[in-house]
């Protein structure tokens, strides 16, 4: 007999996700209660320090579970690069007892949530932008399959009776709020949130494993653009016959070639064409 959250990687992968299915996830379920009978999403972080050089180190952890606590820990493994890693299709062991929140009741939080686990640390670290996303993507295709409102959407820390502090840097209402596109990523794209977070992203490159700033690999090394954009207007400013007004001699075209060179593909593409259209704006009508 099928267990009950077989479904999820249609779901997932509808809605346009990344979905890997970890080998036996189908099958796999604790022994702890009954089988999932969700009727909401329940979001975690795994305390686990991420990257995007290593997205989903809790992977195995979760499949196994702890020596306290029998795998599968989650439903779902949402890594720091957006992928969703399929855990278990029966019933796992993320939430235990579950205090009443929004409009999901009291009880065992094993069989009313789906249960999905981000990637990171949670407390010097946030999600990253694309995990942020993915959870989002998935919380609302998952509600929609389940005909569940988005406040159905909770966190862990909104259930639990120990005082559970998960998922960390992430405000659940806002992430409800969010919910509104549906799982189409519509909303997302164009939310101010959603576009500040991008446009950081793109200036200051991947955050490191605790969210620190480290920036684009580069031929001159870590450089993000911010600092790439500082350094040539000061290369500018600085050569001989330049005032800081902007007049003068002009800049090298060489040393601006370089300096785009040194930026990876994706990144220079973009930030030329905005150049060009500035460029253009500025020309004579004839």
């Amino acid at each position: 007999m099928a267990l009950p959250l077989v479904w999820l990687a249609d779901v997932l992968s509808g809605a346009g996700l990344r979905v890997r299915e970890t080998p036996g996830w189908r099958e796999r379920t604790a022994t702890s209660g009954p089988q999932p009978e969700p009727v909401g999403v329940l979001e975690h972080h795994t305390a686990t320090p991420a990257s995007y050089q290593d997205p989903a180190p809790s992977l195995q952890l979760c499949i196994d579970g702890r020596p306290d606590l029998a795998g599968p820990l989650c439903h779902a493994l949402i890594g720091f690069d957006g992928v969703v890693h399929l855990i278990a299709a029966g019933r796992a062991n993320h939430a235990g007892k579950a205090r009443a929140s929004g409009p999901v009741p009291a009880g065992d939080g094993n069989t009313l949530y789906v249960g999905f686990e981000l990637d990171y640390q949670g407390v010097e670290q946030g999600p990253s932008p694309e995990q942020y996303d993915a959870a989002l993507i998935a919380t609302a295709a998952v509600l929609r399959h389940l005909g569940q409102p988005d406040a159905a959407a909770r966190g862990h820390k909104e259930t639990s009776v120990t005082g559970k502090i998960d998922p960390g840097h992430v405000d659940m209402d806002r992430f409800r709020a969010e919910l509104g596109g549906g799982g189409t990523g519509e909303r997302m794209a164009s939310g101010p949130d959603a576009i500040l977070r991008r446009v950081e992203a793109e200036l200051l490159g991947p955050p490191g494993p605790n969210g620190e700033i480290q920036g684009w690999n580069t031929d001159l090394g870590p450089r993000t653009v911010v600092a790439m954009l500082v350094d040539l207007v000061n290369g500018l400013l600085a050569q001989p016959g330049r005032n800081p007004a902007g007049h003068g001699a002009a800049g090298d075209p060489e040393e601006i070639k370089a300096a785009f060179r040194a930026l990876p593909p994706e990144r220079a593409a973009p930030l030329l064409a905005e150049l060009v259209r500035i460029q253009q704006e500025r020309q004579p009508e004839v």
